[in-house]
């Protein structure tokens, strides 16, 4: 601390400008290090510059088959779940003498089958082979679409709606990311275009399927006939796309980056909580997510009180709805097609102007669905919804190109499934509630005009605030590529292989970045220390390396694996043990009871418990004489022994020790300093943070001091001795952070 510190403690106003003054360097070395990150050349961004790639040549290099069956999917599902019971709906709210309410929100309840197996199948999905996953989930809902048709009571209705939906639930995790391993990044979006005009042409040909099935079938439950017979193609495709090769992940990001495709590296198994907590440091991902729930209260339930209006306001039959409906649908062909086409181009010139490009077409929608509802007749209704229909879907194609774009590879399933989450749960449900309230308090017109405009101009505004983030992630994700082959190489070549390493490192909490670039390494059998200033983020490495605390940039690795995005609780079944400082320990529990704990990993092993609580027991003779006595009693060099202890019975493959000598007397120190030396002669491998430099250097072979969330130095324990300069600061800053 400067000299004039004391000074400033008594004049409040230098205090407070000498806050401000640190925020302010604070917030400049963070705009520095964020425009550092985004420089990278266009043609190590996939997608980005270089040469445009024709149709042809995409669909080649991932194959004709891939898409006409994710095609066939999309359209089927569309033509039975949205075009289908949006233009039945009346003849199904009459069937079960339904409110517009009531039906709107039934007609929303396949969102419920998105909040419910959205996040688990894009798990699964990051995990398993996908077109097997896309399979099972087609053959089960066709199985339910074709029940529809023989429900008999309001709940068996709502029964058979949400199963129907996992047609859509499993259209974003698992296609999407299929098409994303499947073709290039130069022409994802005229991909997803095709992806997304099979909707298109599901929407219209599911009115005119579905009203002329029931036309033809007749009477009051001609509707039903019309979900029996469109069953069956559903049941075909489910079939065939058990068939369909599954894509290798992250091969044309390898191949575009690196020239070439990776081997395997050891993936640890990618926990959802981890993935989740990933996703959301994704900045243009998070402001991509807020706009498609706000999006999707405009896109999910206003088509179905459109039809309502056409009934009521307009008078038309089933067949003629269904007429209207092919025909305004015929504009989302054209936008599938725009959307693609400029999807790609813009992302090649610049990846931003996508987000603006989704953003203006999403708020011409929210204006052209409000005109829709004041339509004087069915000729301006139609006219004014081709355009719609085309911004909708002009704005929502150039959404997938870009999740693959800025959604690590090995997270894609779990990025898609966010959005059909938002999309529906956010969006669908919530808006089917919020435009049921207005209908029920104005009508449908009114609602639909209130609604939609605002919902769709605030998902613009989103996009258009997110779209100064795509390129930082972009990079991000091609910097962790990079690295991957880096390691890969250097152990092909020979390199030898540390039992830890941390490399790259990036975090936040919150907008605050407090790590920057951090690597490290650690041999077996060596023994780290840790140092730094009071807030160097020394705790926060701990907490990353544990898993604790995902990372915005980075990789951790385990004996070679990858344990980024791996939770803590696998972490220290494989090996990863920390002892945290001054909380490791039940103080209400007796020692045995503390020591049966530590053993939680292998708790049923009755043999293996004993062994391992003999051999520590050993290590701390002390605790033997304990074992029935309150932990919370111990004396403090007694209670770290036995946070020691707990932690040895995990059997760890690298103990993290936080603050060993905080509090404790120095002949306390010295015994638990003699204990340390015989874990390091076992060969044990460490990582010592210590308030005591001399402590700290007594035991460590080598040292790392951290600065302001940077390693500052890094080498032999006793170099760091020689560095008066880094061993002042943590002298005179004491230790923390």
């Amino acid at each position: 601390m400067a000299v004039e510190s004391p000074d400033r403690l008594d004049d409040p106003a230098a205090l407070v400008a000498g806050v401000l003054d640190e925020e302010a360097k604070r917030q400049a070395a963070q705009a520095a290090s964020d425009a550092e990150a985004i420089v990278l050349p266009d043609d190590l961004l996939p997608g980005v510059g270089g040469t445009p790639m024709s149709l042809r040549e995409v669909i080649g290099a991932g194959g004709a088959s891939t898409i006409t069956v994710l095609f066939g999917l999309g359209m089927i599902d569309n033509v039975i779940n949205n075009g289908a019971f949006q233009v039945l709906a009346p003849d199904i709210q009459d069937a079960f003498n339904l409110s517009d309410g009531a039906i709107g929100i039934i007609g929303a309840l396949a969102a419920l089958t998105l909040f419910l197996t959205a996040l688990p199948l894009g798990s699964l999905g990051d995990r398993m082979r996908r077109t097997t996953i896309a399979g099972v989930c087609t053959i089960v809902w066709s199985v339910f679409a074709f029940l529809t048709g023989f429900v008999n009571v309001i709940w068996q209705l709502v029964a058979v709606r949400v199963v129907t939906g996992m047609g859509q639930a499993n259209e974003q995790p698992i296609q999407s990311a299929i098409l994303a391993d499947a073709y290039p990044p130069e022409g994802r979006g005229r991909v997803f275009g095709i992806h997304r005009g099979a909707s298109t042409v599901g929407l219209m040909l599911g009115p005119v399927l579905a009203g002329g099935i029931a036309a033809v079938a007749g009477g009051d439950d001609g509707w039903r006939w019309a979900f029996i017979v469109l069953s069956v193609p559903a049941l075909v495709l489910g079939i065939a796309v058990l068939f369909v090769r599954e894509p290798k992940r992250g091969r044309h990001e390898q191949l575009a980056v690196l020239g070439e495709e990776l081997g395997e590296s050891g993936e640890a198994p990618i926990s959802l909580s981890a993935a989740f907590a990933r996703l959301k440091k994704i900045r243009s991902f998070y402001y991509l997510m807020a706009a498609l729930g706000a999006f999707g209260m405009a896109v999910t339930t206003v088509p179905i009180y459109l039809n309502l209006i056409l009934e009521d306001h307009l008078n038309l039959s089933a067949g003629s709805r269904g007429v209207v409906g092919t025909i305004t649908y015929s504009g989302a062909v054209i936008g599938a097609a725009i959307g693609g086409r400029y999807a790609d181009t813009l992302f090649r010139r610049n990846p931003e102007s996508t987000f603006r490009f989704a953003g203006a077409a999403l708020a011409a929608l929210g204006i052209g669905f409000a005109f829709q509802a004041y339509a004087p007749n069915r000729y301006v209704y139609v006219a004014v919804g081709i355009i719609a229909q085309a911004c909708l879907y002009a704005g929502l194609v150039p959404a997938g190109p870009a999740v693959a774009a800025i959604v690590p590879y090995r997270l894609r399933s779990t990025g898609f499934a966010m959005v059909g989450l938002y999309l529906a749960l956010v969006g669908g449900l919530g808006g089917a509630i919020l435009l049921g309230m207005v209908a029920d308090m104005t009508n449908e017109r009114m609602a639909v005009a209130i609604v939609s405009p605002l919902a769709c101009l605030t998902a613009a505004a989103l996009l258009a605030y997110g779209a100064r983030f795509v390129r930082q992630d972009i990079a991000r994700s091609v910097a962790d590529l990079i690295e991957e082959r880096d390691e890969l190489e250097r152990v092909a070549a020979g390199g030898d292989i540390p039992v830890l390493q941390v490399h790259n490192i990036d975090f936040s909490y919150g907008q605050v970045q407090v790590l920057f670039d951090v690597s490290l390494e650690v041999q077996r059998g060596e023994v780290l220390a840790l140092l730094g200033t009071n807030g160097a983020g020394k705790s926060t490495v701990l907490r990353v390396i544990s898993g604790l605390a995902l990372p915005t940039r980075g990789v951790v690795r385990l004996n070679g694996r990858n344990v980024t995005y791996t939770d803590a609780e696998l972490r220290v079944r494989s090996g990863i043990v920390q002892v945290p400082g001054g909380k490791a320990i039940f103080p209400t529990l007796d020692v045995g009871e503390n020591l049966v704990a530590g053993a939680y990993g292998f708790v049923w092993e009755t043999d293996r418990v004993q062994q391992r609580v003999d051999e520590v027991l050993d290590l701390f003779p002390v605790l033997r004489d304990r074992l029935d006595q309150q932990a919370g009693t111990l004396s403090g060099g007694e209670q770290q022994m036995l946070a020691l202890a707990k932690a040895l019975l995990l059997d760890p493959e690298i103990l993290i020790i936080d603050e060993l000598s905080l509090g404790l007397a120095p002949v306390v120190v010295q015994q638990l300093l003699e204990t340390i030396d015989g874990l390091k002669a076992k060969g044990i491998t460490m990582i010592i943070v210590e308030q005591s430099v001399n402590v700290a250097l007594t035991v460590a072979d080598r040292a790392i001091f951290m600065e302001k969330g940077q390693v500052r130095f890094e080498g032999p324990a006793q170099e760091l001795l020689e560095r008066d300069d880094l061993v002042r600061a943590v002298f005179f800053s004491g230790q923390g952070g």
